[in-house]
């Protein structure tokens, strides 16, 4: 069977995919306590509108990256636009918390759009194109990622304009649906067999209580048995997973995949990364709001804190040149290159927490690593796989991804509740602890890159050998 050849055209629209999905994501994230105030919400009731989003896209992560792989990928991307498109439109008119809720639901299918743009650009283009738009792709996610902290500054203005963001990712979530349809060719691979129900249920429920366990944890108590329960539940559910995946005769994905270094080293490397999201973002611009009578904050109103979209933007440009630039020499050296990167960025967060220019710096340096970083293990992964298995193989590393950054919150939020003012607000030691294990993480993903080096040179000897 031929490939079908995507052109630029479809390479421009999956790199829309990852800009406007990303900033629906993000940009919500500033606005959330007016949405919280106009809606009359509780605290607990607030975070969940960001929780609702986070469990749906758990399930639908599970169950849409594999259904891509069986009917195709293309007529999941356009059910997931759908999706999301309802998800805002509705939020967009909604004026109580639970109508909020069910949008947030159904914006949750954006969370599979982090696997499969890249999926259809490996599985349609030939290898150094394929790298290429998969490059591009993580440079719109970047993009998204200041557009949409831009997008919820400006808005923030007037907090009672809400409405008015959900309007503009209505808008952004239609644009893509339509341009999918016109220009976006599907991939003809195709996987065997059906979909594992009790697969997809396990890997579903194991997602939804480790994830609801970390978010809840700062308000519930990490020592309480609604969290415990959860968390332990959680990972039980996981090794059930593990297990039937051994067994069943159709399993989601081969998890004897995850057992090679190939495949098993990035997925690492993903969660560790992603870890360090929380504090190169969201710390951040806490710190820079924070009052300066303080002694240690800025003091920015959340429209000046918008600067810091500035450095997101140009670090993740800058990304795609040091893709284009490593990537011939390999893929180990340009994730170990992202890594560094990342590292310098979290020093630099630390060292220079006192002068806002050095944390803009910073953030540079941290979001042309995550490009570079996010981009090359990703395509570490889709080397290793069939492409029959691209879809689920790229969800699960959005899986780990999603474990990470919930991970690295949960650990964010520990800090920031028990490193404390006397005013009971968090912190400068708060901040710093949290830029230190971030950097930790970065410099652990990079420890990573040496055993997959060591297998690279080994396979490269042995088909030198043989040839």
């Amino acid at each position: 069977m031929n490939t079908p050849a995507n052109g630029r055209a479809a390479v421009i629209v999956l790199t829309y995919l990852g800009f406007a999905l990303q900033m629906v994501q993000v940009g919500l994230l500033p606005l959330l306590p007016a949405i919280g105030r106009q809606l009359h919400a509780t605290a607990a009731g607030t975070s969940w509108i960001l929780t609702s989003g986070l469990l749906s896209g758990a399930v639908f992560l599970a169950v849409l990256t594999r259904l891509a792989d069986l009917i195709g990928k293309k007529p999941v991307i356009l059910l997931a636009m759908a999706l999301v498109l309802a998800g805002c439109v509705i939020t967009s008119f909604a004026n109580t918390l639970p109508l909020v809720l069910v949008g947030r639901v159904l914006i949750g299918a954006q969370l599979p759009m982090l696997a499969l743009p890249e999926a259809i650009a490996s599985d349609t283009l030939p290898p150094a194109r394929a790298h290429t738009a998969i490059s591009a792709i993580h440079v719109g996610t970047g993009l998204g990622i200041a557009g949409g902290l831009l997008l919820g500054a400006v808005i923030g203005i007037h907090p009672a304009n809400w409405h008015l963001f959900f309007v503009a990712c209505a808008i952004a979530a239609l644009i893509g649906l339509v341009a999918t349809t016109v220009f976006v060719r599907d991939s003809p691979a195709r996987a065997g067999g059906g979909l594992d129900v009790p697969g997809a249920v396990l890997l579903t429920l194991s997602l939804v209580t480790l994830l609801l366990g970390l978010s809840q944890g700062p308000s519930w108590g990490w020592s309480s048995a609604p969290v415990l329960g959860l968390l332990i539940g959680g990972l039980a559910l996981g090794a059930l997973w593990w297990w039937r995946e051994r067994t069943a005769d159709t399993p989601l994905i081969d998890v004897s995949y995850l057992l090679r270094p190939e495949v098993g080293l990035p997925y690492l490397m993903t969660f560790l990364i992603a870890f360090g999201i929380y504090g190169s973002l969201s710390a951040v611009t806490r710190l820079a709001q924070t009052p300066v009578a303080s002694g240690f904050g800025y003091g920015w109103s959340s429209l000046t804190a918008g600067w810091f979209a500035l450095p997101q933007a140009v670090g993740s440009v800058l990304g795609i040149v040091v893709l284009r630039t490593a990537r011939p020499r390999g893929l180990v050296l340009t994730s170990a290159i992202g890594f560094t990167s990342i590292t310098l960025g979290f020093l630099a967060f630390a060292l220079g927490h006192a002068i806002p220019v050095v944390e803009l710096i910073a953030l540079g340096f941290d979001s042309m690593g995550l490009a570079v970083a996010l981009a090359a293990t990703q395509l570490l992964v889709l080397r290793a796989v069939p492409a029959a298995e691209s879809g689920i193989a790229l969800g699960l590393s959005v899986v780990m991804y999603a474990v990470g950054n919930s991970v690295g919150s949960a650990v964010a939020g520990v800090f920031f509740a028990s490193l404390t003012t006397p005013a009971g607000q968090p912190a400068l030691s708060s901040y710093l602890v949290g830029f230190a294990v971030c950097g930790l993480c970065s410099l652990a993903a990079l420890a990573a890159c040496i055993p997959l080096a060591r297998r690279r040179s080994a396979v490269t000897h042995l088909e030198g050998a043989t040839a």
